[in-house]
């Protein structure tokens, strides 16, 4: 019984740093609410647009992200859009290999408004 409760504390250790590994942060601009989903586990960022009154999803905007690295090193990329599942969310990889601190400031263009959204993330 010993061996038993060691070896599911032992299980329950190890899985630890996959608990709880993607982090979760929301904002609102404009009307608009971003929800952005990160988990270096998978090396994948996740943006959620949606219409902060109605909850509607918004799935129709061009998506940048800027990201200044814990180096400073600077990174564009594109949040590509995507339906999976239920949820439509912005997504692109990123290499978080490195320890310290993310800045993601994203641009969010609507076609006649543009939505600018700031957050951090620490690795």
């Amino acid at each position: 019984m010993k061996i038993l409760k060691i070896l599911m504390f032992t299980l329950l250790i190890a899985a630890m740093p996959v608990i709880g590994s993607a982090s979760e942060v929301a904002k609102t601009s404009g009307g608009i609410k971003a929800v952005l989903n990160v988990d270096p586990a998978k090396s994948m960022v996740d943006l959620y647009l949606s219409d902060s009154k109605t909850q509607k999803e918004i799935s129709g905007a061009k998506v940048k992200a800027a990201i200044t690295l814990p180096n400073g090193e600077k990174v564009e990329k594109e949040l590509m859009g995507m339906k999976m599942g239920d949820s439509f969310s912005f997504m692109n990889t990123l290499d978080m290999s490195r320890k310290g601190s993310y800045i993601f400031d994203i641009t969010v263009d609507l076609g006649k408004t543009t939505h600018k959204f700031n957050f951090h993330y620490d690795v």
